[in-house]
């Protein structure tokens, strides 16, 4: 191989490594430290609120983090900060999530979860209950 042939294969890679790299940067709407519109906070019967919150940002087709962690008496907070509507269900029951029409960009949604567990969820309009936009929330006491 000649040399002008390395050149052009490194020159080829470096622009592939720039490409993508530039391309998976985050967007500045998914600074889940910018500002919000105020939440309503659901809170389940008889609970001690901790003060703590949890955020989870729903960002374009994906929560993140997928699964997260809380006690009994934090605010889990769902915040959009994509460019679509996104909704959040549970995969099982109705005692928490949004309407199917869910949260535009911008909004948020809370609930303070009253027993340990593992609560799934998922976004209606970018997957289902076990594929697409999904996750977990784990309650502990």
């Amino acid at each position: 191989m000649t040399n002008l042939s390395k050149r052009i294969r490194l020159a080829i890679s470096a622009t592939v490594v720039v490409v993508a790299a530039t391309g998976c940067g985050p967007d500045p709407s998914d600074d889940p430290t910018l500002s919000q519109s105020p939440a309503e906070v659901t809170t389940a019967a008889d609970v001690v609120e901790t003060g703590v919150v949890v955020r989870i940002p729903a960002i374009d087709n994906n929560f993140r983090p997928e699964d997260s962690i809380a006690k009994v008496g934090d605010t889990v907070t769902f915040v959009n900060k994509g460019r679509n509507d996104h909704n959040v269900l549970p995969t099982t029951g109705t005692e928490w999530g949004t309407d199917i029409d869910g949260l535009k960009p911008t909004e948020s949604y809370s609930y303070v979860f009253s027993k340990p567990g593992v609560y799934p969820y998922y976004c209606s309009i970018h997957g289902t209950t076990k594929v697409g936009m999904v996750g977990t929330i784990t309650v502990s006491a």
